[in-house]
């Protein structure tokens, strides 16, 4: 197993990151971090449900499948287990991230068609109409809160955090937008973004790099040295990505024998299933379901 674990301590809260050659894995816990907006070179994942909001100018980020720009003053929210990459920013921007153990989230119970649309891999978009009331401004007042380290600081800012997702899913305002769906004609997708959307919307099924490549009319070998250029990590490393955050949902609001999400998400054994879900998640997936769920 290609892995080494650094621990990182932040307010009590354990940092963990796993390394697997290109694919990083972090279990970040309850944090909020204020950084300004850059550049990544290769996607990540975190088991995190993640609100965002930027100061000014804007983000393109490789979410999924698909390019999305996020707006400055728009509360994103997203299940972050789905690889996601920053590739471009506004000069000087900030950026405030709350991160949400995704246990926590679902015991709040928020409507279904919400949760529903967070672990089915959509990005949540919401703009506070009221001045008085601006995300930006929210976020802040958390920072200085869990700066203070009051022993209640860390509940004040998750139940303001629950009354704003509750706010967003009830808001006829909210967008969404979907890995791996693009309304752009292929044509005008440039060959590592129709790669990308071939396998958000293929991952599941029994494909391989011969047919990733086929896709875009490449030789297998120079689609991959390409891809891996363009996004630092491999092919197969990215489509392993997407179906392994596939059956973390499935683990996590499903009751499928686990050789049956094994199945679900593309793997066509379950040893490899096991063998990769380990070395991405930390965890088997036994122990993740059971990490999801109320004790």
């Amino acid at each position: 197993m290609f892995r080494t674990e650094t621990i990182f301590v932040l307010n009590s809260h354990m940092v963990v990151r796993f390394q697997s050659l290109a694919i990083d894995f972090e279990r970040l816990g309850f944090s909020l971090h204020k950084n300004p907006t850059a550049p990544m070179s290769r996607p990540h994942r975190h088991n995190e449900v993640e609100m965002t909001v930027l100061n000014h100018g804007q983000v393109q980020y490789l979410f999924g499948g698909a390019r999305v720009t996020i707006p400055a003053r728009e509360l994103c929210v997203r299940w972050a287990a789905i690889p996601h990459q920053c590739m471009d920013a506004s000069a000087g921007g900030m950026q405030f991230s709350l991160k949400i153990p995704l246990p926590w989230f679902l015991q709040w119970k928020l409507p279904d068609r919400f949760v529903s649309a967070l672990l089915h891999g959509e990005l949540l978009l919401d703009h506070e109409i009221d001045p008085g009331c601006s995300d930006w401004a929210m976020f802040d007042r958390w920072q200085k809160l869990l700066q203070m380290s009051a022993a209640e600081s860390e509940q004040i800012v998750l139940l303001e955090a629950e009354a704003r997702l509750r706010r967003m899913a009830i808001r006829k305002t909210i967008y969404h937008r979907r890995t791996g769906l693009d309304s752009t004609p292929s044509g005008q997708l440039g060959k590592v973004d129709q790669m990308m959307n071939f396998i958000a919307a293929h991952y599941t099924e029994d494909i391989d790099i011969d047919d990733i490549a086929r896709c875009v009319s490449m030789h297998p070998r120079s689609a991959m040295r390409l891809f891996r250029k363009s996004c630092g990590v491999t092919l197969w490393e990215y489509l392993t990505l997407h179906r392994v955050w596939h059956a973390q949902r499935l683990l996590a609001a499903s009751e499928m024998k686990i050789r049956q999400v094994a199945s679900a998400s593309g793997f066509n054994s379950a040893g490899r299933f096991y063998v990769a879900f380990e070395r991405i998640v930390g965890k088997l997936p036994k122990e993740y379901r059971s990490s999801t769920r109320a004790p």
